[in-house]
């Protein structure tokens, strides 16, 4: 009995030196090195970023309405008839929860940006960066975050209904 717990016990040693590679007679190998391809640590501190481009033609007339829980919100003014959107997500806990956090683009009655934070983390947001023809109707803004206006004719900075920036 003694000599069959002894060579499971080999047999299973050897597989898993196997599996992760480790040579037999080495006995002084880091555990760190042999995971580092295969998991990695990220400080929580430190924010995971992914970008995402999209546009839409908005047609004269419609409105443009965003609602933007935790992130910054840039509007600006350009001569193209379309709307360029630049959604960046920010997470700070694991790269998976980027998965979470969702930008929603709503056609119903205008063009309404929404971000969807499915996330527990509330540093978590997306920042946005909207590139406007000039003659955009603009509704509603929601965003707790910063609101920045570059090339944007007053009579549009003036009718614009800005719901919380605090």
């Amino acid at each position: 009995m003694r000599v069959l717990i002894f060579f499971l016990i080999i047999l299973i040693s050897i597989n898993l030196s196997a599996s992760f590679n480790i040579p037999m007679n080495r006995t002084d190998f880091n555990i760190a090195e042999n995971f580092s391809n295969k998991v990695t640590f990220i400080k929580s501190n430190e924010p995971i970023t992914k970008s995402i481009k999209t546009q839409y033609e908005i047609k004269p007339g419609e409105k443009l309405n965003i609602y933007n829980m935790n992130g910054c919100i840039k509007l600006i003014g350009w001569d193209e008839d379309h709307i360029k959107i630049v959604a960046i997500k920010i997470v700070y806990q694991n790269c998976n929860n980027l998965n979470d956090l969702h930008m929603t683009l709503d056609t119903l009655n205008g063009l309404n940006i929404e971000t969807v934070n499915c996330l527990k983390d509330d540093r978590a947001r997306i920042d946005y960066i909207i590139n406007i023809p000039k003659d955009t109707l603009i509704g509603e803004i929601y965003s707790k975050k910063n609101i920045l206006y570059k090339d944007l004719p007053d009579k549009i900075l003036n009718n614009i209904r800005v719901l919380s920036n605090r």
